[in-house]
């Protein structure tokens, strides 16, 4: 999940609740503020009540309307002692002008007149009320609904002005790349948090590419101290070798050392290529056919494909891309050659190319690493395998250099690597 959405989901979670409880709280003062404006007339019925008994002895004479009612009733003797002064109660009458029952607030009082107790029940209606607080509950959740979206909005517009320069940091370092010769320079922020993570980013980036350029120069230079020595042991393997006065037991351990040190030119001649790509030294692109390149390539292949007897599948389309020419035969040697390789005796090898991409599927024993492992340096599915485990790590290298984007899978048997052309 993004930030700027986990911002704001949190946002929410905060405000709902807050919101929420604001509308109930307001819903049930508004009713308490009305029961008790309504309680208040009541008891100054009560009053004027109490006041015309005590000078009259009998119960005043009062208009009954449909909003306020009034009415008596007599109680036992001898009740007086158990009944409260007055009592609220909330009550349901029928209205018949609009025919339908309504909500009463009721206070019932008793009252002593001629000898005798009755209880006074005086009504109001409080169908008004209940509609004013029914709108001005619809009216306070659309204004909180209303304000929930305002503050989202402006929130959303604040985070993304807020967090823009990190989102710029961010874009900076997807494109930083250890080869480039250009310093990381990342936007100046007013936020001081941001303007302290890009210094440390800036200051991080300069040490990684001075370490790595380091590595990068030792790798070259080891490379090239290294070619003399190992072609002069080279030759004189192959000159003691054709010793005839050798035994069998040294002839074969003068053949290890020529093969391990064949192994070493291969692994320095791999590093040394590795890092020419690295650097950006094959700068020239000019449009290549890759039909006839890959025809070239199974043509050389052909020994290897018929002593593993795989059945060879092609459907190639002629298609020209603009690449380094040493490069494109690079990345097709390595992707073939491992194709070969590391398939299975009586296996098949697939190639597909259209103007999008190039399809390499050849069936292959389950690696001993995962798919991701295995497109690191040195990394070899199978450890008895004489390969440098360089080949996948310059097929990665030449297509990010290249901008072709490359999926690598293994299922049920069959190994495929597909070379997108067009991003």
């Amino acid at each position: 999940m993004k930030l700027l959405h986990q911002t704001q989901r949190l946002f929410f979670r905060g405000v709902l609740p807050v919101f929420i409880a604001a509308g109930i709280v307001s819903f049930f003062t508004l009713r308490w503020v009305f029961d008790h404006e309504t309680d208040e007339k009541l008891l100054g019925v009560q009053a004027e009540i109490e006041s015309y008994v005590r000078i009259n002895d009998t119960l005043p004479t009062f208009f009954q309307t449909v909003f306020d009612r009034w009415y008596a009733e007599p109680m036992p003797t001898g009740s007086m002692t158990n009944l409260k002064a007055y009592t609220f109660s909330d009550t349901m009458l029928f209205n018949k002008f609009e025919n339908e029952i309504e909500p009463f607030r009721q206070l019932r009082f008793p009252v002593k007149m001629r000898g005798q107790i009755w209880m006074v029940s005086a009504l109001t209606s409080t169908v008004e009320h209940h509609d004013l607080v029914l709108i001005l509950a619809v009216l306070l959740v659309t204004m909180f609904g209303l304000l929930l979206l305002v503050m989202l909005w402006v929130n959303r517009i604040v985070s993304r002005q807020v967090w823009q320069p990190f989102f710029e940091t961010l874009e900076k370092m997807r494109r930083f790349r250890l080869a480039d010769h250009a310093l990381l320079t990342l936007p100046p922020s007013s936020v001081e948090e941001i303007q302290e993570l890009n210094t440390t980013l800036e200051n991080l980036a300069y040490q990684v590419r001075q370490d790595y350029q380091t590595v990068k120069k030792f790798t070259e230079n080891a490379s090239h101290e290294l070619q003399t020595p190992l072609a002069i042991i080279q030759g004189k393997v192959e000159i003691l070798l054709q010793n005839d006065t050798l035994s069998e037991t040294q002839a074969q351990q003068i053949n290890i050392i020529g093969q391990s040190t064949r192994r070493m030119v291969r692994l320095n001649q791999s590093l040394l290529l590795l890092s020419k790509i690295e650097n950006n030294q094959f700068l020239e692109r000019k449009p290549v056919a890759l039909k006839p390149l890959l025809e070239k390539r199974l043509v050389w292949l052909e020994d290897f494909i018929a002593e593993k007897k795989l059945e060879l599948e092609t459907i190639l389309v002629e298609i020209s891309l603009e690449i380094n020419p040493f490069l494109a035969e690079t990345l097709m040697t390595n992707l073939l050659t491992n194709a070969v390789k590391h398939n299975i005796q009586g296996g098949f090898l697939r190639v597909i190319l259209n103007e999008n991409y190039l399809i390499v599927e050849n069936s292959a024993a389950l690696p001993e690493a995962s798919v991701k492992d295995l497109t690191a340096r040195f990394a070899r599915g199978n450890p008895h395998s004489e390969g440098v485990g360089l080949g996948l790590a310059m097929v990665v290298e030449i297509c990010e250099q290249q901008g072709f984007g490359l999926e690598i899978s293994f299922e049920q048997g069959i190994w495929r690597v597909q070379l997108r052309f067009r991003k």
